[in-house]
């Protein structure tokens, strides 16, 4: 018999967490625009980036991070309606990004692409697709649920089937990056 050890290399982690608070005093002072992206200081928003911020500090102790400070650096909200699509993308000059559903009945997952490009040069038929061997990854938007994930990882939203009401933000980590004196440190 032959034994098999594995080692995940690589990995890129997405990670969700769940609220139970009140979604109605945000809704109803949304303005869905390109210049309303500083919503983490308005007073209605205060459970959620309580919330955001506590899941921010449990993902950055799991990954074993030093940094001074955790700061959002911007926070938005978006609408899409029936058959809307929010084309792929990254969140450039960010560490981490995440997005939190106040309404989501029936609506498109929230799809990210492998980064890896050389992964799926050869691509074999599938007993199954699983997170080993598949280039993308959708995961369920619910309401009342959030996702928070590398601000690099490409992703997306296909069409969706109904009204979907989030609301979108990033993250930086003040502290120093790099190693020391190798000429590439910053404290940033």
């Amino acid at each position: 018999m032959v034994n098999v050890k594995s080692f995940d290399c690589f990995p890129t982690t997405i990670h969700s967490f769940s609220l139970k608070i009140d979604h109605e005093p945000m809704i109803a002072n949304l303005r869905f625009s390109e210049e309303e992206d500083q919503l983490f200081l308005l007073p209605n928003f205060k459970p959620l980036v309580d919330g955001v911020i506590e899941s921010t500090t449990q993902i950055l102790k799991k990954l074993k991070y030093e940094y001074d400070k955790i700061e959002i650096t911007n926070m938005w909200a978006n609408k899409m309606q029936n058959g809307d699509v929010h084309p792929p993308h990254t969140h450039s000059n960010n560490f981490l990004s995440g997005v939190y559903y106040l309404k989501s009945n029936n609506t498109a997952p929230i799809q990210f692409f492998d980064p890896r490009p050389q992964a799926h040069v050869m691509r074999p038929d599938k007993h199954k697709d699983n997170t080993l061997n598949s280039d993308i990854v959708a995961i369920p938007c619910n309401t009342g649920v959030g996702i928070i994930f590398p601000s690099w990882l490409t992703h997306w939203v296909p069409p969706t089937g109904s009204e979907r009401i989030s609301v979108s933000w990033n993250f930086i980590i003040r502290g120093k990056y790099g190693e020391p004196n190798s000429l590439q440190d910053v404290n940033i």
